[in-house]
């Protein structure tokens, strides 16, 4: 009777742990979150990491936004490999799994004409409708355009027509995506300057890489890594970092809240 009662203890025990790790996993953000909140700095670090060379996106991770909102990396010269450049007649974009938190990772594509959607679809694109990590409807003032944060494509929807795509979205600031002021520079920046070469030959190519930069357990990436390069000439040519952040505003990059500065 005794190993009865036993084996039924033990059964229970087992499946209270099992509900118990469930919880936690479908949680844990939000239990990784608030565990990161009672520290000052997101004191997070990487238990496996055992040289304290950081790569360069912990560099680009690290860095403050102090007013200009693009800045070279590697003197704007991209680093794909050889491998990389090497074109194969047809066009591909590939996109990287989400991580443990539900974020979007790199993403590359070696893009052509023929990828690109054609202008009837492209003016009947469909509404918006994936959820992106740390997205908040945050108005900044009256007119249609006028919100906080866009849900920006890592490839953009000109390049390959691809748009719901969880993968391939990111909670990103209106001025990041598309700065709409006078000689401000964006992610619309250098999208149209590839689209424009590509548009120009069904012949030309190019490298593409696109990745979200994140400090930490962060849902909003600090900002984006973008670099591009035309195959077979120097057309295209860049290797930039583009901050994830709007004036007059304060990002709580931890969960995407948001708060108007004083003017």
């Amino acid at each position: 009777m005794k190993n009865y009662r036993r084996g039924r203890l033990t059964k229970k025990i087992l499946v209270i742990i099992v509900i118990l790790i469930g919880i936690a996993y479908f949680n844990r953000v939000k239990i990784i979150q608030k565990i990161v909140s009672l520290g000052t700095q997101s004191p997070i670090v990487n238990i496996d990491k055992q040289s304290n060379q950081k790569t360069e996106n912990e560099q680009l991770s690290d860095l403050n936004f102090s007013g200009q909102s693009v800045v070279p990396v590697n003197d704007n010269q991209p680093t794909f490999t050889a491998d990389d450049l090497k074109s194969s007649n047809s066009g591909w974009q590939k996109l990287s799994n989400l991580d443990w938190l539900g974020r979007p990772q790199v993403a590359n594509a070696l893009l052509n004409k023929k990828l690109m959607p054609p202008a009837q679809k492209y003016k009947a694109r469909e509404r918006l409708t994936v959820k992106t990590p740390g997205y908040h409807a945050i108005k900044t003032g009256t007119n249609q355009t006028d919100w906080l944060y866009n849900r920006s494509h890592l490839i953009g929807y000109q390049f390959t027509g691809l748009n719901n795509e969880s993968k391939n979205l990111i909670t990103g600031t209106r001025q990041l995506n598309a700065d709409s002021r006078k000689d401000a520079q964006s992610m619309v920046t250098f999208e149209t300057e590839v689209a424009d070469y590509l548009k120009q030959s069904g012949n030309h190519y190019v490298r593409y890489q696109v990745e979200p930069i994140y400090r930490n357990v962060e849902l909003v990436p600090r900002g984006v890594h973008m670099m591009g390069q035309s195959i077979d000439d120097d057309n295209v040519k860049f290797n930039v970092y583009i901050f994830n952040v709007q004036d007059g505003w304060k990002i709580n990059y931890l969960n995407g809240a948001a708060t108007q500065l004083n003017q």
